[in-house]
């Protein structure tokens, strides 16, 4: 599997965690479980919507020089932007879907990608790369490369 594939896998879960969490929440303080069941789900589907094509984006991205990777990027933030608007004006004007568990699932987004590593840590053990890891690879790059220039 690769690391792009293992990091959605780690967002997903999280994302999940979350949202089951928000629902238990929801479920006993809301008057309208119904409405408020459907708002998160429509939310949570459209992060995991958002957040696939942003690592979509980011992929193909990678095949663009680099004025074109800057335009690119920048069209597909502004769809993923009217995509977040359009399903925030469909809970606004939807009697059957609760706002405020719509917005709660959106934030899914931002959750997720916070509570992923926690999952990818332990999903992917030999695959996470912690902080530390990662200075030490590039300390000892450095030290290779200032022997190999002596």
């Amino acid at each position: 599997m690769n690391l792009v594939r293992e990091t959605i896998v780690g967002f997903i879960c999280g994302l999940l965690v979350y949202a089951l969490v928000i629902e238990g929440f929801g479920i006993f303080f809301s008057g309208d479980a119904l409405s408020y069941s459907l708002g998160l789900l429509i939310g949570v589907v459209a992060s995991v919507l958002l957040f696939l094509h942003m690592a979509w984006t980011l992929d193909r991205a990678m095949d663009y020089p680099e004025a074109g990777a800057t335009r690119y990027v920048r069209f597909r933030t502004f769809l993923r932007l009217a995509l977040m608007v359009a399903v925030m004006l469909i809970g606004v004007f939807s009697k059957q879907i609760n706002f405020v568990s719509l917005v709660l699932g959106l934030l899914g987004l931002k959750i997720g990608a916070l509570i992923a590593p926690f999952f990818l840590r332990r999903l992917y053990p030999e695959h996470f790369v912690t902080d530390e890891e990662t200075l030490s690879r590039v300390i000892e790059d450095d030290e290779e490369d200032n022997e190999n220039e002596v």
